[in-house]
C-alpha cells in the first residue's frame, strides 16, 4: 500500500509550456520595444532635432535678396528716388559674392549717387581678409551644428540602449516570476498528491494519523507559496506591459502569455555580443563630438581677435548682356577695417571656450576609464556566474538524488513525512537559487551588451 505514495518530484524550472497560448520570444519582445516605445519614438526625435539644426545652419549660406529703396518729395519737387537690389550669396570662408542693380534720380541727388538714367549693374564681391577669412559665424555654425548631429545620433543610441536594458531586466523578472510559479505548481501537485495517498494510507491503519497532520500542514504551506508566487507573477507582468505598446497605446500582457526558457535568452545574449571597441562606442562618440564642437568654437573665438579688414570690389556696367563690358575701366571699391583697442570681450570669450574644451576633454577621459573598469567588471561577474550556475546544477540533481532515496526508503517503512518534506525543501531551495542565478546571469549578459555599446534586438 505503501506503493500509492509515490509520487513525481520533477519541477518545471527553465522552460515551460501552456496548454493554450503562446510565448513571447526576448527578441520579439526588444523588437516591439525599438518599434512602438514612446521613450524610443522620443529618442528618435532626438536625431531629428539635430538634423533641422544642421538644415538651419546651412541657411546662412542662402543666397539672399536685399532691396533698398529711399524717396522724398516736398512741395512738388522730387528731391530724390534711390533703388539700390542686390543678390547677395555667402560662400565658404570670407567670401560674398554679390550682383546687382541702382537707378537713382531725383532734383536734389547727391552727386555721387549720380547714375545714367537706365541705372547701373554691377557684379562683384566682399572679401574678409582679417576676422572671418578662414572661419566666421556661418562656417562655425554650421561646423558645430554637424558636430551636434553625430553627438545627438550617439545620444539616440543611449537612449534606445537604456530603455532597452530596462525592458530587458523587466523580461527577465518576468521569467523569474513565472518559473518561480512553476517550481510551486509542481510542489503544489506534489504535497497535494502525498497529502491524498497519506489520508488514504491513515484511513486504513496503514499509516500513523499524525502522518496526516504532517502532509496536511506541508500542502498549506505549499499553496500559501504558489498563491504568493502568483501575485508576484501579476506585479511582473504588469510592469512588462508598460514596455508594449502598439500605435501610441498601452497593450496588456494577457494570461495565455509566457516568457521564453533560460538557454534560448542566454544564447541569443551571447550571439549578440560585439568585439569590444571604445573607438565606436555610443557614450565615448557623444563626448568626442561635443569636443569637436568646442574645438571650432575655439578656433571660432581666436579668429575674433583678429581685425576685421573687408575688401570690396564691384564691376559696373550699362549692358549687363556683354560680359565684356564689366572690365576694370569701371568698378566701385571699398576698404572697411576696425578693431577694439582692449579686446577684452574677445579675449574672455577665448579663454571661456579653452576652459570648456579643457573639461569635456577631462570628461571624455574619465567616463573611458569608467566605461573599460565597468566592462572589465562585468567580465569577471559573468564568468564568476557561469562558475556558479555549474555548482548549482550539481546541487539540484544531488538534492533531487537524495529526495527521490527518501521516498524509497519511506515506501519500505525506513523514513518519516518529516524528512521528505525536509528533502524536498532543499530541493526547492536548490532551484530557486539556480534560478536566481540564472537570471543574475541574463541581467548581467544585458549589461554587458549595453557596456559594449550594443544591445540584444538592435
Amino acid at each position: 500500500m505503501r506503493l500509492v505514495l509515490y509520487f513525481s518530484i520533477a519541477f518545471l524550472v527553465t522552460s515551460s509550456a501552456f496548454a493554450q497560448g503562446d510565448s513571447l520570444g526576448y527578441n520579439e519582445f526588444l523588437t516591439r520595444v525599438i518599434s512602438e516605445h514612446p521613450l524610443v519614438k522620443q529618442a528618435k526625435l532626438v536625431r531629428n532635432i539635430a538634423d533641422a539644426q544642421v538644415q538651419s545652419a546651412r541657411g546662412a549660406f542662402d543666397p539672399r535678396f536685399v532691396v533698398a529703396y529711399k524717396e522724398k518729395e516736398f512741395k512738388g519737387t522730387e528731391y530724390y528716388d534711390l533703388l539700390d537690389a542686390q543678390l547677395q550669396v555667402p560662400m565658404w570662408y570670407g567670401l560674398k559674392l554679390k550682383g546687382g542693380f541702382a537707378q537713382n534720380q531725383g532734383t536734389y541727388l547727391n552727386p555721387q549717387n549720380q547714375l545714367p538714367e537706365a541705372g547701373l549693374f554691377q557684379a562683384g564681391m566682399i572679401l574678409s581678409l582679417g576676422e572671418g577669412l578662414w572661419i566666421n559665424s556661418r562656417m562655425a555654425g554650421l561646423r558645430k551644428a554637424q558636430a551636434y548631429r553625430e553627438q545627438s545620433r550617439a545620444q539616440q543610441k543611449l537612449m534606445v540602449n537604456n530603455v532597452l536594458l530596462e525592458a530587458s531586466f523587466a523580461y527577465f523578472e518576468w521569467l523569474e516570476a513565472y518559473q518561480k510559479l512553476q517550481i510551486f505548481t509542481a510542489i503544489l501537485e506534489n504535497a497535494n498528491e502525498r497529502y491524498s495517498g497519506i489520508k488514504r494510507g491513515a484511513q486504513t491503519g496503514e499509516l500513523a494519523g499524525i502522518d496526516t497532520l504532517e502532509a496536511r500542514l506541508n500542502l498549506q504551506k505549499r499553496r500559501l507559496k504558489a498563491n504568493q508566487a502568483q501575485v508576484e507573477l501579476n506585479k511582473a507582468k504588469l510592469v512588462l506591459s508598460t514596455y508594449l505598446w502598439s500605435q501610441d497605446q498601452p497593450l496588456l500582457l494577457q494570461e495565455q502569455v509566457w516568457p521564453v526558457g533560460f538557454d534560448a535568452i542566454f544564447s541569443s545574449l551571447i550571439s549578440e555580443i560585439p568585439e569590444e571597441n571604445l573607438e565606436t562606442h555610443p557614450q565615448l562618440q557623444y563626448y568626442r563630438q561635443k569636443i569637436e564642437a568646442l574645438e571650432i568654437e575655439k578656433r571660432y573665438r581666436f579668429n575674433k581677435l583678429l581685425p576685421k579688414i573687408d575688401l570690396e570690389y564691384n564691376f559696373l556696367s550699362q549692358e549687363p548682356d556683354n560680359f565684356e563690358t564689366f572690365n576694370s575701366k569701371a568698378y566701385k571699391a571699398g576698404l572697411k577695417f576696425s578693431m577694439p583697442l582692449f579686446l577684452r570681450k574677445e579675449r574672455g570669450d577665448l579663454k571661456i571656450a579653452e576652459y570648456e574644451l579643457q573639461d569635456a576633454r577631462l570628461e571624455l577621459s574619465l567616463k573611458d576609464t569608467q566605461l573599460q573598469a565597468k566592462i572589465n567588471a562585468l567580465q569577471q561577474q559573468l564568468q564568476g556566474f557561469l562558475v556558479q550556475i555549474e555548482m548549482t546544477e550539481q546541487l539540484v540533481a544531488d538534492s533531487r538524488t537524495l529526495l527521490d532515496g527518501e521516498v524509497r526508503k519511506f515506501n519500505f517503512g525506513e523514513s518519516s513525512i518529516f524528512l521528505i518534506n525536509t528533502r524536498e525543501t532543499k530541493l526547492i531551495e536548490a532551484k530557486l537559487e539556480q534560478l536566481d542565478l540564472q537570471i543574475k546571469i541574463l541581467k548581467i549578459q544585458a549589461e554587458y551588451l549595453q557596456a559594449l555599446g550594443s544591445h540584444a534586438g538592435q
